[in-house]
């Protein structure tokens, strides 16, 4: 029998990340709106070694991400909201078919609230 290994207790941090209307930046060549996020919480060891999941919440329902929905918005758009992270960021993205095209130069994402779990 080898040695006793660490306790097997996990840590863990959730927190709520608004984005609002009018703070998305476009990113015209990816075809994308995106928001990145500066927080020290996503250090080197929870980038490595610890689990990362965001919700979004709508009303009183959270749904994990990646997410697709399907609106109308002078067109039917099929909308994609995805995230990803790295140390001391995370960054969030709006992708949807033909948005550019259908929503015009002046349109913006509404506000999203999202929920973040960190385990490590």
């Amino acid at each position: 029998m080898g040695p006793e290994g660490p306790s097997g207790v996990a840590t863990w941090d959730v927190f709520e990340m608004t984005i609002k209307e009018g703070h998305w930046e476009r990113d015209v060549e990816q075809g994308v709106f995106y928001y990145i996020f500066e927080d020290s919480r996503f250090d080197s060891f929870v980038v490595e070694n610890g689990l990362v999941q965001v919700e979004l919440k709508d009303g009183d329902g959270y749904y994990p991400l990646p997410l697709t929905e399907y609106f109308y918005l002078n067109d039917y758009l099929a909308e994609t909201i995805s995230y990803s992270y790295g140390k001391g960021w995370i960054r969030f993205t709006i992708g949807a078919n033909d948005l550019f095209d259908t929503a015009g130069a002046d349109y913006q994402p509404p506000t999203h609230l999202f929920k973040v779990s960190l385990l490590w």
